[in-house]
């Protein structure tokens, strides 16, 4: 972390005081579509209609969100003047390095612009070459990405695992639920690659393991106009599955694994309590994978979802984590790179690596 003076401190003033001046229509307009939506949910009746109500409750927490963020910037402004004047060298510190950071947070996330970027977001995990390192991986990662989603006050669930045979995991799919979750994890999108010494080995011999993530926003079928499902193409398996959030043993056959014949596509659900409420979701998610489908067709649109598209032949990472013989993260499209490997693994710290990727 560099040393500040108050040159810094007066150029980060100057700088965030433009910004705010040139966001002012947004501003403007955040508050404005802040009371429509508010006064849309104090209509008793939007209530009879509960998707529709937690859609504009969702939109109205985003927006609030947003605008209480131009609100701390404002806030930090006057807190850097005002240690300015007392000359309070580590107060000015203080403040400097927060007001940045959220100057810069804020900034940034006017890449989240893309179509779906403001839905929630499934994400998958398969694990690939490697046998039971890899297998761990993908744990690794399931676990990183719980971490990250927890960091930013998102919503998870596991609605399918897959549990290796001696440990670690084959596939794992989460359901995150928050403000923009689509817009962030679709970088996350692509085959991640893990260099370390094997715990699994005898020999300590120094593995590469590889996992694959899959990323596609909750409702693309709301957008994506798809053909008619007709049951005839349908192929339903059951089976005994964990129980909610993957937990104690269900003696019933909830889980659910959903085929479409015509194109090959499966999805398998086994979160819900009942095999009814799986089929219902599984359904749900197919039509997901064949808005996807759609989506290939159309160029536009493909680029809004490009990560999915990603091939599942290894050494094609989008980034690399290597624990030995030194510690090192590396994104391959950006370039970016980290020593603290252990705390982005552990503690789910993406962020930098996100939009290292987005302003790339």
């Amino acid at each position: 972390m560099k040393d500040i003076d108050h040159n810094d401190c007066r150029q980060l003033i100057e700088d965030v005081e433009l910004f705010l001046n040139e966001e002012d229509n947004e501003i403007k307009s955040i508050k404005e579509q802040s009371t429509d939506l508010e006064k849309q949910l104090a209509d008793p009746d939007i209530w009879s209609r509960p998707t529709k109500a937690g859609q504009l409750n969702k939109e109205l927490t985003a927006y609030k969100l947003r605008l209480s963020r131009f609100e701390d910037l404002s806030l930090g402004i006057n807190n850097l003047k005002a240690a300015l004047e007392l000359d309070d060298k580590n107060e000015e510190e203080s403040i400097y390095f927060r007001l940045h950071k959220n100057f810069k947070d804020l900034q940034n996330e006017q890449f989240l612009n893309g179509k779906f970027d403001k839905q929630d977001a499934q994400l998958s995990i398969h694990a690939g070459a490697g046998g039971i390192d890899a297998q761990d991986w993908a744990a690794m990662l399931c676990a990183m990405y719980q971490s990250f989603s927890t960091k930013q006050d998102w919503n998870w669930e596991i609605v399918h695992i897959s549990a290796g045979e001696e440990g670690g995991l084959k596939s794992a799919t989460l359901n995150i639920r928050g403000i923009n979750t689509y817009g962030y994890l679709k970088e996350e999108a692509g085959v991640h690659r893990l260099v370390r010494i094997s715990p699994f080995n005898s020999g300590k011999t120094r593995e590469t393991s590889f996992a694959l993530v899959e990323v596609l926003p909750m409702s693309v079928h709301d957008s994506v106009k798809i053909a008619e499902i007709q049951e005839k193409d349908l192929k339903w398996e059951y089976s005994m599955s964990s129980g909610k959030g993957g937990q104690s043993v269900n003696t019933t056959y909830s889980a659910v694994r959903l085929v479409h014949l015509p194109t090959g596509l499966s999805v398998t659900c086994q979160n819900e309590r009942s095999q009814l409420q799986n089929k219902h979701q599984a359904l749900k998610y197919l039509k997901n994978k064949l808005a996807v489908l759609e989506i290939k067709k159309n160029q536009e649109l493909q680029n809004e979802i490009k990560g999915h598209f990603v091939s599942a032949q290894w050494g094609s990472q989008i980034r690399s984590y290597t624990l030995h013989p030194y510690k090192l993260l590396k994104d391959h499209r950006s370039g970016f790179e980290s020593s603290d490997v252990e705390k982005i693994l552990e503690e789910g710290d993406l962020l930098p690596v996100i939009w290292s990727v987005k302003t790339h």
